[in-house]
């Protein structure tokens, strides 16, 4: 829920749960009309009252807010307020159109998993065909769909073609405007998030999300950061097993040459260099298994951690020694490609940064800091 401009100059913010009261008694929608989004209207006036007691305030969009403030005066009368909060325009369903269709594309954020055109990729796809988010131009303009579940290989969605689709059963609380939405529900009994996104220009931002696809939960959530002192415990393990790597390879440089050189491939060389990969892939494979075994840590942030450490190794970093020679149209695609994700990662580094960690989980898989263009 948004605030009037009444309620922002209160000299008392209205307290969170006064504003989840209202808004839950009023389905979260305009008391008068139905419609959302809705701001915090003072039947009676801050300035005579002093007061932002439940009794004195009602849950309207801006639209009848502008009726109660209008230039040409109030359109409702303070008895019809009260009659509006005590009997308010209930649904079962809140909907409200995006005003999308003028424009041409949309990036997105899932979790820390970034597409950067979503008409032409997306990062997971359900069974039954069903993908997570689409973007549809195929008629000259622009129609955006997000799916909130899939049941029995049916898909409900959050949004369809641009039409925001809010079933109001079991929401704990919800703030919504255009630009974002964010939902609570009662699970269980406890209150947990639903969806948390954000609507840029030119990207959405799907920052949380715990629903289910097919019987199977699904999550965006962000990882629980580890404690420093057993990140500096993993990195002093990896810096051990260099060390040994280091040991084995001088060892392996030592063993005498037997084949020479044929055809201009030295042949010795080439066996030395593959048995010291498949060295490097055995301690890699170790080390994972071991830090999985010692570190009390969950799955998806384990594997990140382990990733980032790697990644700094000047020897057991992912990238190999082995250069492969592209023809030049396929260099040159790839040179394109990465320069494009160069640009991208810096227009929105601050999404980049916020959403560090920030994963995707669905049936046994983890969806962490793919980038598709």
């Amino acid at each position: 829920m948004n605030h009037s401009k009444c309620s922002r100059t209160a000299r008392e913010r209205i307290p969170s749960e006064i504003r989840r009261q209202i808004g839950k008694s009023s389905h979260f929608a305009c008391c008068i009309c139905g419609s959302i989004s809705i701001v915090l209207h003072h039947i009676e006036e801050w300035s005579k009252y002093k007061s932002n007691d439940e009794q004195y305030l009602i849950a309207i969009c801006d639209k009848c807010h502008r009726g109660v403030h209008g230039k040409g005066g109030n359109l409702f009368s303070k008895d019809d307020l009260y009659s509006f909060k005590n009997n308010p325009t209930r649904k079962s369903l809140l909907q409200d159109k995006l005003p999308l269709e003028k424009k041409r594309s949309y990036s997105f954020f899932i979790g820390n998993n970034f597409i950067a055109d979503g008409e032409k990729a997306g990062l997971i796809k359900f069974s039954g065909g069903h993908k997570l988010t689409t973007i549809d131009t195929s008629n000259g303009i622009l129609k955006l769909s997000i799916l909130s579940g899939v049941d029995q290989g049916e898909p409900k969605y959050l949004i369809k073609e641009n039409e925001i689709l809010i079933e109001i059963r079991d929401i704990w609380d919800m703030h919504y405007s255009r630009n974002s939405l964010k939902i609570w529900r009662i699970v269980q009994g406890k209150k947990n998030i639903f969806i948390d996104i954000s609507l840029y220009p030119d990207v959405i931002i799907i920052k949380e999300m715990h629903t289910i696809f097919n019987g199977i939960p699904f999550h965006i959530h962000k990882l629980r950061s580890p404690h420093k002192s057993q990140i500096d415990k993993m990195v002093k393990e990896v810096r051990k097993f260099e060390e040994l790597y280091n040991e084995a390879s001088q060892q392996i440089d030592q063993i005498p040459e037997k084949y020479g050189v044929r055809d201009g491939i030295n042949y010795d060389d080439e066996i030395k260099n593959a048995q010291k990969m498949i060295l490097k892939l055995k301690i890699t494979q170790w080390l994972s298994h071991e830090f999985y075994k010692n570190f009390t840590l969950d799955w998806g942030l384990y594997q990140t951690i382990l990733k980032e450490i790697l990644e700094k190794s000047t020897i057991f970093r992912s990238n190999s020694s082995m250069e492969i020679n592209f023809p030049e149209d396929i260099q040159r695609s790839i040179q394109i490609s990465n320069e494009r994700v160069i640009k991208i990662r810096e227009r929105h580094k601050r999404e980049f940064y916020s959403l560090k960690n920030t994963v995707v989980e669905y049936g046994g898989l983890i969806f962490n800091g793919n980038m598709m263009v």
